[in-house]
């Protein structure tokens, strides 16, 4: 057993376990009447917050029900010496639910979490279910959808409690869906849980290389905030400043508590489960998942879709969003501290950075279809590209003038972006990997990711100002990894 930390449990700004006064101070913002509702009503966390799952049950169910769909993997994992998933299904049982159980995935408990599977759970349900997922962020994600699609089409809500067995992403707060589509994973409209269960005992048992997946996934705020403000100061999506304002927790909390997340204490798997949480209400208040989701997200993708072409497997998400939110932060820096556009050039600087549709078409479909000859990879790739070259071609004045006010607007980026250097160090500190090569990625496997994903996806990054202006080259990519391993060194020097 792990040895519990005597540090202060910390005093959190928005508590998601105090779900009324946590939307209690959201109701009390200015704009609080353009903030979608956080309906997921109770988050039972602390070290036997497992045990609340029967009332739980008990009060979202329609009149009572004992009909329960459990969703999970099959992957073992314990809780404080027992196998979690028979406890969890004899805790049902035993309070006199009827169970219906629905293993999803391969025999090493792998998802696609695409749409098939999707379909798997919704076939499952009915008025009178309960669903119940109990594993990771992708069973969180295909039963969240499964009863969001139910839900579409009958009008009837799926009562909807998640176990998470891992603080390894931020899915388990958030109103949306990571699934994938012809191979390219998307982020879809979905819904939240009714109820959230993060049991220390089950989150401190889990393989830290999960934890670590959680710690990276949630780094990103390192970056991602820069790249949302940057869409949108050119026109190009909507920031929403309550986000950025409820994940101050995360920026306050996920490095300070490195050293409570490798022990693995009670307190610190809690603490970092909140944080998770946090993040993930980050994006259901956006209405988005830009707050979480950045250029280092796209990197992940990316390095996703294409490990069939390359013979390797798929590596953890978190992990992959973690080392690629340093790559993120040294393009940051590069590009707020080299490029200086003056007032004379920034009407050639304009003119160039507006290829023409068909010239990107080509580019996208030559991208992809190196990855799948079928095509229909590319073809997701330009139809969601297309969207957002359709949006840059209007943002034209906007841009104009954000290139005049430049000098500016770079101060307030640099306010959203961590230094590099804090990136690298809290996440050595958390034992995060720092190298794609502890993952099994290739540097050059990396630098494809980092110089084409830009070509997937229909938002705005700091990837696709600097393809515009012609920067986001062979050079500028290998001075980024150059400068990646020079910190590394750095940092493990310390």
């Amino acid at each position: 057993m792990q040895q519990e930390s005597s540090n202060a449990f910390p005093l959190f700004r928005y508590d998601p376990g105090d779900m009324y006064n946590l939307r209690l101070a959201l109701a009390k913002r200015e704009d609080a009447a353009t903030l979608p509702e956080l309906n997921l009503w109770r988050v039972e966390a602390g070290p036997n917050a497992l045990d609340a799952l029967p009332s739980i049950i008990h009060k979202f169910a329609p009149g009572g029900t004992s009909e329960i769909l459990l969703v999970q993997d099959r992957r073992p994992f314990v809780r404080h010496g027992d196998s979690l998933k028979p406890l969890v299904h004899s805790q049902l049982t035993h309070a006199n639910f009827n169970v219906e159980l629905l293993e999803l995935g391969d025999e090493h408990g792998y998802l696609h979490s695409d749409f098939s599977e999707v379909e798997q759970v919704r076939t499952h349900l009915h008025e009178h279910t309960t669903a119940v997922a109990l594993g990771s962020g992708k069973i969180c994600d295909v039963t969240k959808h499964a009863c969001f699609e139910y839900e579409q089409a009958t009008g009837k809500h799926v009562p909807f409690v998640v176990i998470q067995t891992a603080n390894s992403v931020v899915a388990f707060g958030s109103g949306m869906a990571t699934i994938t589509k012809d191979g390219v994973k998307r982020t879809w409209p979905s819904r939240l849980p009714d109820a959230l269960i993060l049991d220390a005992q089950i989150l401190r048992d889990t393989p830290y290389e999960y934890t670590v997946g959680g710690i990276g996934d949630l780094s990103v705020i390192a970056v991602s905030f820069g790249d949302w403000y940057l869409g949108a100061e050119l026109g190009m999506t909507q920031y929403t400043q309550a986000s950025y304002d409820i994940v101050d927790d995360v920026r306050n909390l996920l490095f300070a508590y490195a050293a409570e997340f490798r022990s693995r204490s009670l307190a610190g798997m809690e603490i970092l489960a909140k944080l998770c949480t946090l993040g993930g209400f980050a994006m259901t208040l956006a209405r988005q998942s830009s707050p979480m989701s950045g250029y280092e997200h796209v990197i992940s993708h990316m390095l996703d879709m294409s490990a069939e072409h390359f013979g390797r497997g798929i590596a953890s998400h978190g992990c992959q969003c973690g080392i690629s939110t340093i790559v993120c932060a040294i393009a940051w820096q590069k590009l707020l501290e080299n490029f200086k556009p003056t007032m004379a050039d920034i009407p050639n600087i304009v003119d160039a950075c507006f290829p023409s549709r068909d010239a990107m078409e080509r580019r996208v479909r030559n991208t992809f279809n190196v990855l799948d000859p079928s095509g229909a990879m590319a073809n997701e790739c330009w139809d969601s590209y297309s969207q957002k070259l359709e949006a840059w071609y209007p943002a034209r004045p906007r841009f104009e003038s954000f290139l005049c006010n430049w000098s500016q607007k770079k101060v307030h980026l640099a306010e959203l972006v961590h230094t590099p250097a804090q990136v690298v160090q809290g996440l050595a500190q958390a034992r995060h990997p720092l190298h794609y090569e502890d993952l099994g990625i290739t540097e050059q496997q990396a630098r494809w990711a980092c110089q084409n994903g830009h070509m997937m996806r229909n938002r705005f990054y700091w990837a696709d100002l600097l393809h515009y202006l012609g920067l986001l080259d062979d050079t500028f990519v290998n001075d980024v990894f150059i400068r990646m391993r020079q910190l590394i060194d750095q940092t493990a020097l310390v």
